[in-house]
């Protein structure tokens, strides 16, 4: 159950919002669907939205409208009996966030183009983009746009080493450099993966952000997304193999994007900053690999700034349905007019 509001719960508030929302769709000329288990209507819309040549796309679209542990909804918007939208999202506090978040967040939501906030607006839930792929401007002309900044460095001409030593990063490497200079750095290691997910998860299990219900997505498709060789993975091994700090990254283009770090918090601080180094020999990968920068993404500003400068500003994006916005007597004096009004409407065609 969703949290109380003024003695009326959340989730009542949900299912009036879907209705009244379902009902304006409907008037529109757009048809919504909603299920909790992916139906063949909701795979064929997937095939018609997301290009047939992007194989990562369809596998994760695919595989994350599967149920978890975590509450998920697929959704569906036609018009005229042709889908516009197809997605999965997944609860997140009182919200639902796009079920690529932290999992693979650099792909766009499969979309007709132009269409985005008509039909998200249709479904009638209270939506959370972390960071929109594509103008959220453009895209989103009615809903809240929360601008953050992210950061990001190109790996070939940027001079790392001048700006560590303007942030005092330089110093805080050096001394954990040689205090593990005897430890090992493990790329793309599929034990090291699953020690980052479980050791991530059990760092944001009862978070107030809740980032941690994407766990068990990620345990679905990173160690595939892995052997494809789309994610990069930089972890520190102690010399009796345990791990103490790793980084996970997705490939987007010539650049390596960010999604979670992991750490053990039982690691005495006198070691120094064991991630820092897993960040730094992270970079040293994606350049031998022939990438071109590192978006390292945005929040936890201090900690990130101090290894790349801001490079891009991103937007986070807030869809907020009617009923949610106005109090809860105006929310039912509201449902009950828009309700009349559109079935009065109905019945006239």
């Amino acid at each position: 159950m969703l949290p109380s509001e003024g003695g009326t719960t959340l989730g009542a508030v949900e299912s009036l919002s879907l209705m009244t929302e379902s009902l304006r769709a409907r008037l529109r000329g757009l048809r919504v669907v909603i299920e909790e288990t992916p139906s063949a209507e909701f795979q064929d819309a997937l095939e018609h939205l997301v290009p047939a040549d992007d194989e990562v796309a369809r596998l994760v679209h695919r595989t994350l409208s599967e149920p978890t542990s975590v509450p998920k909804k697929n959704v569906i918007v036609l018009q005229r009996g042709e889908p516009i939208l197809a997605t999965t999202v997944r609860a997140r506090q009182d919200r639902w966030e796009i079920a690529t978040t932290t999992v693979a967040p650099t792909l766009p939501i499969p979309c007709r183009e132009g269409m985005l906030e008509p039909a998200l607006s249709s479904l009638g839930l209270r939506i959370l983009i972390v960071d929109h792929v594509g103008d959220a401007h453009a895209d989103f002309a009615r809903h809240r746009l929360v601008p953050f900044d992210s950061y990001v460095a190109t790996l070939n001409g940027f001079d790392f080493e001048a700006y560590w030593r303007s942030t005092r990063l330089w110093e805080d490497l050096r001394r954990v450099e040689r205090k593990t200079a005897e430890w090992d750095i493990v790329h793309d290691d599929p034990a090291t993966l699953d020690w980052s997910i479980d050791t991530w998860e059990g760092r944001w299990t009862d978070h107030p952000n809740d980032e941690a219900g994407a766990a068990d997505d990620l345990r679905a498709l990173w160690p595939e997304l892995l052997r494809m060789k789309r994610l990069m993975s930089t972890a520190l091994v102690t010399p009796d193999g345990s791990a103490v700090a790793s980084t996970v990254n997705i490939i987007d283009g010539d650049t390596l994007v960010g999604l979670i770090t992991a750490r053990d918090v039982a690691m005495p601080t006198s070691t120094g900053s064991v991630g820092t180094r897993v960040a730094v020999e992270c970079f040293n990968a994606a350049r031998s690999a022939g990438l071109a920068k590192v978006d390292i993404g945005g929040y936890h500003d201090h900690y990130k700034r101090r290894l790349t400068p801001a490079g891009r500003v991103a937007y986070g994006v807030e869809i907020e349905p009617r009923i949610f916005s106005a109090g809860m007597a105006e929310r039912a004096e509201h449902v009950a007019r828009s309700t009349k009004r559109g079935l009065r409407r109905l019945a006239r065609r």
